[in-house]
């Protein structure tokens, strides 16, 4: 279940699949699949298809989002993001995060329900 808060519009600089977290681009107004633990994490993307370079995107700043697993996650774990933009357990306290899983992942490509609280 989601129930989105903020929701900012901005351009894709980058392809971005559908349920992925995002970081700012170097472009105004624009931004990128976040692709490491040190990225800093803006948001998730809940469009209901990809996103090619150059459209528009809406992005999901506060509230609870649905995004894509990386592998399986535990409820209540701190999420970070994997090379693909999706959510997975935060390893170290240094990572960025996105939020805290609210259901768990049994395994990659689950869609699993976060409280966006950035760190």
């Amino acid at each position: 279940m989601k129930n989105s808060g903020l929701i900012k519009q901005f351009i894709a600089a980058t392809a971005i699949p559908k349920n992925r977290v995002v970081k700012l681009a170097a472009g105004d107004n624009e931004v990128a699949l976040a692709t490491d633990v040190a990225d800093p994490l803006i948001g998730v993307s809940e469009e209901p298809q990809n996103i090619a370079v150059g459209q528009r995107i809406d992005v999901t700043f506060s509230g609870i989002v649905e995004v894509e697993a990386g592998a399986a996650l535990a409820k209540n774990a701190a999420v970070t993001v994997d090379a693909q933009g999706r959510a997975v357990a935060s390893a170290a306290g240094t990572d960025s995060t996105i939020g805290r899983a609210l259901t768990a992942a049994n395994a990659a490509g689950d869609i699993i329900s976060i409280e966006i609280q950035k760190g």
